[in-house]
């Protein structure tokens, strides 16, 4: 088992942090910069039976599960702070470094992205989600995504990992570079902020009913997933987009990243979690069951038989040149 960390008594690092998935704080620990996560209130989410949203620990998974891929990831541990299970995030800036996101790369003013923008569909986008035809072009065009070819590729690697974990709210501020402010050098981020992932809105209740109807189930993990992304005027299904192998940088990553998967490393996150401490809830024995089957479910019915089809694809292509 893990240790669940005591967060109470270490000192404040007296830096803020922003963001919208719920209150934090900034810590020192071991002389570095950490900070706290705590739950979101679910009062104004029409949530019954849950009181806190289960935020610290989904961030905590998908972060260990995007590490356990090879990505290169926010550092996290849970631990408990003011009567809550909260997850710690590392700083992972150096004090002359900022995040330059994914929000500030597409405001860079280019009149090549401007001009295609302008001929782009009309069609109507949720102020909370974001339209992936001009994602596509902004990539192709901008000029941090021409400077830093890998920033594509991290789009694309994130995109099939969040629709493997259930992560729909991959937004504007949450993915980019780092800027070294006196060389003016930028890097890729870590991946970070995973904690939209595995249903952290659904208490054991309604998990147990899911789980136990096959119907019920596959419409959960499958059917009625959904992206922050729309294409077309409706947010698209990552699980389905990805069946349909229609874009060449998302099936890219699919080769890219299937083989890193391994389910024996997730089971060891999943098993190295106590069921509570404290008294406090940690992971539950219907959310272990529930999470696990749903990555299960996704490995086993699309992101294997996509990436099995897509090599035999390339086998055919091969043999007939």
């Amino acid at each position: 088992m893990i240790k669940i960390e005591n967060f109470d008594l270490l000192s404040p690092s007296g830096i803020s942090y922003g963001g919208h998935g719920g209150s934090k704080r900034g810590i020192i620990i071991n002389d570095e910069r950490w900070f706290l996560k705590y739950p979101k209130s679910t009062k104004s989410m029409d949530v019954e039976g849950l009181s806190y949203s289960t935020t610290p620990l989904s961030e905590y998974l998908g972060s260990h599960i995007y590490e356990s891929i090879g990505l290169e990831t926010h550092e996290t541990k849970l631990g408990f702070a003011n009567g809550k299970i909260v997850v710690a995030c590392k700083d992972f800036l150096d004090s002359n470094e900022t995040i330059i996101d994914y929000n500030m790369i597409k405001n860079e003013y280019d009149e090549n992205v401007e001009k295609a923008i302008e001929h782009l569909s009309s069609s109507s986008i949720e102020d909370s989600n974001q339209n992936l035809e001009e994602i596509l072009l902004i990539m192709e065009k901008n000029p941090y995504f021409k400077s830093i070819p890998e920033l594509k590729k991290r789009f694309w690697d994130m995109f099939v990992i969040d629709a493997f974990i259930s992560n729909n709210d991959r937004n504007e501020g949450n993915w980019g570079l780092v800027l070294n402010k006196e060389t003016n050098e930028l890097r890729l981020s870590p991946v970070y902020d995973n904690g939209a992932a595995f249903y952290n809105k659904s208490n054991d209740e309604k998990l147990i009913s899911i789980y136990e109807d096959a119907f019920k189930f596959k419409q959960s993990v499958y059917e009625s997933s959904v992206s922050i992304y729309q294409k077309d005027g409706k947010r698209i299904n990552p699980l389905k987009y990805i069946e349909s192998m229609e874009d060449k940088e998302c099936n890219k990553a699919v080769l890219r990243m299937i083989p890193k998967i391994d389910m024996n490393k997730i089971i060891n996150i999943f098993d190295e979690l106590p069921e509570e401490y404290n008294g406090l809830p940690v992971l539950s024995k219907i959310q272990k069951k529930y999470y696990l089957k749903s990555l299960e479910y996704r490995y086993d019915n699309v992101l294997l038989p996509t990436y099995n089809k897509l090599l035999e694809l390339d086998s055919n292509s091969s043999n007939s040149d």
